[in-house]
């Protein structure tokens, strides 16, 4: 049995093009694209999710490698990976954001340390709740949501499509709002109770101008956010699982098709 050239492009592009989109969008997520995790691991897990998903695919059209058509056909499905990838990142990226809020508010914006799901230093609450985060994403199942979502891009961005449109990169840039709003959601109960407490400073200052503030307050700052914290966990974890389904739900108009 002999291959011709057609069918041998064939069979590279059912492979090839799905890892493309599924590597770059491992690449970009939160938890599978952590420097922790080793780069061979994320590619043999790109690959084996390629070998699984890219049968159930509709066929792709033979396309020769090595010319422009096929550095487009690259450049397409990378984009659309890294925008699948980072739009799961902000949600991570909200809750993070959330907890430097309430971190400055607390009083514990100087305890810094080192993050490693980022690659950065952030500071002790915040990568509290990223972990907290990531621990609810996967309890969620988001693991296998991610998976989902990544086979129905291929329905609604299909491979050998049309170009990326307009609409989709100004979805993607919208994405930022989610992102603010997201932190504002996590933040806001404890920053708002903890104003309460620094007016509630205010006026004993102004009551006993003798006694020391600084030294008084911070401890009772402290201790009140720590309080406040325990008691708003299962509301953050609501708002995070809120935020995963809103992602699921905005995916079609995320990627340029129809809602």
């Amino acid at each position: 049995m002999r291959l011709t050239e057609a069918q041998l492009l064939e069979w590279l592009g059912l492979y090839v093009w799905p890892f493309i989109r599924i590597a770059a969008t491992l690449m970009a997520a939160p938890l599978f694209g952590s420097r922790a995790l080793p780069m061979r691991l994320r590619l043999l897990f790109a690959l084996v999710l390629t070998l699984v998903m890219a049968p159930m695919l509709p066929a792709t059209p033979p396309l020769a490698f090595f010319t422009d058509a096929a550095l487009m056909m690259l450049v397409r499905e990378f984009l659309i990976g890294l925008v699948l990838g980072f739009a799961l990142q902000l949600v991570f990226e909200a809750v993070a954001l959330g907890g430097e809020l309430l971190s400055a508010s607390m009083g514990l914006s100087f305890a810094q340390m080192n993050d490693p799901l980022r690659g950065t230093s952030s500071t002790v609450l915040s990568s509290f709740l990223q972990a907290l985060a990531v621990l609810s994403f996967l309890a969620l199942g988001g693991h296998l949501a991610l998976v989902e979502w990544l086979r129905e891009s291929f329905t609604l961005q299909p491979i050998g499509a049309a170009p990326l449109s307009a609409a989709m990169l100004l979805s993607m840039a919208q994405e930022g709002t989610a992102l603010f709003a997201g932190a504002l959601r996590v933040a806001l109960p404890g920053v708002c109770a903890l104003l309460l407490v620094n007016l509630a400073f205010g006026v004993m200052n102004r009551a006993a101008p003798a006694l020391n503030m600084m030294s008084v307050g911070f401890p009772i700052s402290l201790t009140a956010g720590l309080v406040i914290l325990a008691m708003s966990l299962g509301s953050i974890q609501s708002v995070f699982a809120e935020m995963l389904m809103a992602l699921g739900n905005r995916l079609p108009l995320l990627l340029g098709a129809s809602p």
